[in-house]
C-alpha cells in the first residue's frame, strides 16, 4: 500500500488542500428523494444540494450504488 496513490492519501503523506473560499449551497437547487424504501431504506426522504460536493457513505455491503432501475 506504500506505493499506491490511495495509500499515500490514507497515510497523510499526500493531501488535498481545503479551498479558501467554499461554495454555499442554494436551497432552491436540490435533488430530492422522497420516501425511499428500496434495499435497506425505510421511508427515507433527503435533499441533496446541487453545485457542491455530496458524499453518501455506508457500511460495506449496504448496496449504496444500486439507486436506479
Amino acid at each position: 500500500m506504500e506505493n499506491s496513490v490511495t495509500g499515500q492519501y490514507l497515510s497523510g503523506r499526500k493531501q488535498i488542500a481545503v479551498p479558501k473560499k467554499r461554495r454555499k449551497p442554494v436551497k432552491s437547487k436540490v435533488i430530492e428523494v422522497q420516501d425511499a424504501t428500496e434495499n435497506n431504506l425505510k421511508n427515507i426522504s433527503v435533499k441533496f444540494p446541487l453545485g457542491v460536493f455530496n458524499c453518501v457513505t455506508g457500511v460495506s455491503g449496504s448496496r449504496k450504488i444500486n439507486i436506479s432501475k
